[in-house]
């Protein structure tokens, strides 16, 4: 066993009763948890000794001191609970100072927040005492807290996020949030101020340091000549790529004839069409609009969108330009428009 995990079990062991867990229990809760991560995989069980096993048991038991937290998420299934699963590069640029704070018997900590001056994507770790009741939604609903950074309000456009139980005493949940405004600190210490957990009430403020220094620094903006496509009235232009370590940002001007506007106005910002980001090979980039769509423009009969800005998964360094594809949307079925493909280097 090495030092690190011999300390941290010899400061909680002697103090803590330690629940019989199995690595099958451990693999149930954590099939069950939610978000985008792939929770649905069950995890490969190695040769792994007695000792392992009984730091996993005190992990996931509720009361875990500082010390063996930290040493817990050395441990490969255990620290993938911590982390970033769906996009593992988030991991590289997030904080993990792992803040925590305990009221009414119950902890909240955040082992992984990444910022990126566009959004925040925040990991968190509920331990509960035994005999907590849990309630049957999302035990933090976090999308509705508003968070500071440096003590100011950041401006979010939108949230996503929730909880669920890996294992007896111990929740795990994920959070996004997008901010309408990249016009933000670019480092500083996030408040993320928790009043209630289920149906407890206190005070579970956590602070996190964050910083998108090292993403700036890596990003690569191509300033895209002949970018366009045009087909069916429809035209589709793209001015800006940002491409950055873990994300990359899409800036482009739409136009639409105005005779459109019966294609579901109320279901997308652009009348009756969504945009999807794909790699050569049709690979889906997961593309999202990010930002506060501004009014569109109505010249003569076409209605114009001029800053569309979407984000996607930045690709691997061997795929040298992405396609911008528009699907209009039906009541029954939707339909892909390739004609429309705009083509669009990344170097």
């Amino acid at each position: 066993m090495s030092d690190i995990f011999h300390k941290a079990l010899m400061e909680d062991a002697a103090r803590i009763n330690v629940s019989k867990m199995t690595w099958a229990q451990v693999k149930r809760g954590h099939s069950r948890a939610h978000g985008k991560a792939d929770w649905k995989r069950w995890l490969p069980v190695y040769a792994v000794s007695a000792a392992i096993l009984v730091i996993v048991a005190i992990g996931v038991s509720g009361f875990v001191s500082p010390v063996m937290a930290k040493a817990l998420q050395k441990i490969p299934i255990i620290g993938e609970l911590y982390s970033f699963t769906y996009i593992s590069k988030l991991n590289q640029y997030a904080s993990d100072a792992n803040p925590s704070a305990t009221d009414q018997g119950i902890t909240v900590s955040a082992p992984k927040a990444y910022y990126d001056g566009k959004q925040v994507k925040l990991i968190y770790a509920i331990q509960v005492p035994e005999g907590y009741e849990p309630i049957d939604v999302t035990q933090i609903n976090l999308t509705v807290t508003k968070i500071l950074l440096n003590g100011k309000p950041l401006p979010i456009d939108s949230a996503e996020g929730g909880d669920s139980l890996v294992s007896p005493n111990m929740y795990r949940g994920d959070v996004g949030w997008y901010l309408s405004s990249d016009q933000v600190s670019r480092s500083g210490m996030l408040t993320i101020p928790i009043r209630q957990v289920g149906t407890i009430k206190g005070n579970w403020t956590l602070y996190v340091p964050v910083s998108s220094v090292a993403i700036d620094n890596a990003i690569e903006t191509v300033f895209p000549k002949d970018a366009s496509s045009t087909y069916e009235g429809i035209t589709i232009t793209v001015n800006k790529v940002s491409k950055g370590p873990v994300y990359t940002t899409i800036s482009m001007q739409v136009r639409q004839p105005l005779q459109m506007n019966s294609r579901l106005p109320f279901y997308m910002p652009l009348n009756g069409m969504v945009l999807i980001v794909l790699t050569p090979s049709r690979q889906d980039l997961a593309g999202e609009y990010i930002g506060a769509l501004q009014p569109s423009k109505k010249f003569g009969n076409e209605e114009v969108w001029d800053d569309v800005t979407m984000q996607c998964i930045t690709p691997s360094d061997d795929v040298k330009s992405i396609i911008v594809e528009p699907v209009l949307l039906g009541l029954e079925r939707s339909q892909n428009i390739p004609q429309l493909d705009v083509i669009v280097p990344l170097n």
